[in-house]
């Protein structure tokens, strides 16, 4: 049975968290992974991580793993897990147990459910055994990503070419986001997070062409880019401007992830001095789904309805910070 942590399951979560899987990117490359500290922070002071503690019945399995979410988000993301088997010395198995981690997922989903999340994204690296596990367990691939690491840059410079984000840009951003991501992502992934970290644009004739998004982290820094196919600035520019903004190197390098939706920028990462680190899935698991629900309705009802004689006044749609349609 799942439940939420408590202080007597820490050697639990300590032990196995030493060789838990992560399955949230952005924060196992940016800082030190600490499923521990995580648990004890949520329960102590509350946040955007819940640790819940796994044991089977017959009692010869445990585990444990842990959620994370942002603001104002339905999908919740699975962040960690890790599980252990006892074999018949008494003696546990950390190593992945099919059965062990499909019956721990499937109880989350309840928990996940209950909290009122509608989907729990996971991502897992393309080659592992995590990734058939999750489709198993009812996780659908929605997209696939690929992670770059810089440490030197190319040493080209592209100064004054981006400027910083101001609230104005906000609609403009969303709209760049609306027609670069699918519908079918958008649907699970919220949009660009213009709240946190540090985020520059870059127009031309007036009109968004690009938006960059970096995060901060304590070993190393996370990058987001939306770049228009038509952008008239060549792609390789506005990645080397974003270096300019925060420069890494070999002790505090910078990771971007490039979702297969815009592979057309990868050609770009590599001449500005980035490397291939990795490929990934992105995994959705759906937990509350539409039902569509027919309403019988009379046709003597439908008959007496009246057609208003006017047609109805339309009010002026206008845009927020001013723009108008």
């Amino acid at each position: 049975m799942i439940r939420p942590f408590h202080l007597r399951d820490l050697a639990l979560v300590h032990r196995l968290g030493e060789h838990g899987v992560v399955f949230q990117t952005q924060a196992a490359l940016t800082r030190i992974p600490n499923p521990v500290r995580r648990a004890i922070v949520h329960m102590l002071l509350g946040g955007h991580y819940s640790t819940y503690v796994w044991k089977a019945e017959n009692g010869d399995a445990a585990g444990f793993a842990q959620l994370s979410w942002g603001d104002q988000n339905s999908s919740a993301h699975l962040a960690c897990l890790g599980t252990e088997s006892i074999d018949c010395t008494g003696k546990g198995n950390e190593d992945i147990d099919e059965d062990v981690w499909l019956a721990l997922l499937d109880e989350l989903t309840v928990v996940a459910g209950q909290r009122g999340f509608h989907n729990i994204i996971a991502e897992a690296s393309e080659n592992g055994p995590e990734l058939p596990i999750l489709r198993r367990a009812g996780y659908a691939v929605y997209t696939r990503q690929d992670i770059w690491i810089c440490d030197h840059p190319s040493g080209e410079t592209s100064p004054d070419l981006l400027v910083p984000r101001q609230t104005i840009d906000d609609w403009d951003i969303t709209v760049l986001y609306s027609n670069i991501v699918p519908g079918l992502i958008q649907s699970v992934e919220p949009n660009p997070p213009i709240n946190a970290g540090q985020n520059w644009i870059l127009r031309e004739d007036g009109e968004l062409a690009a938006f960059v998004h970096i995060l901060e982290g304590p070993i190393a820094n996370w990058m987001r880019l939306l770049i228009h196919p038509n952008a008239q600035t060549r792609p390789k520019r506005i990645v080397e401007a974003a270096l300019q903004m925060k420069s890494p190197s070999p002790d505090h390098p910078i990771y971007c992830s490039v979702r297969r939706y815009q592979s057309w920028l990868q050609g770009s990462l590599e001449k500005a001095g980035f490397r291939l680190w990795g490929s990934q899935a992105v995994l959705v698991k759906h937990i509350v789904q539409q039902a569509e629900k027919r309403v019988k309705v009379r046709q003597g009802v439908l008959e007496a309805q009246t057609v208003p004689s006017s047609s109805p006044l339309i009010q002026g749609f206008s845009q927020p910070n001013g723009h108008t349609n």
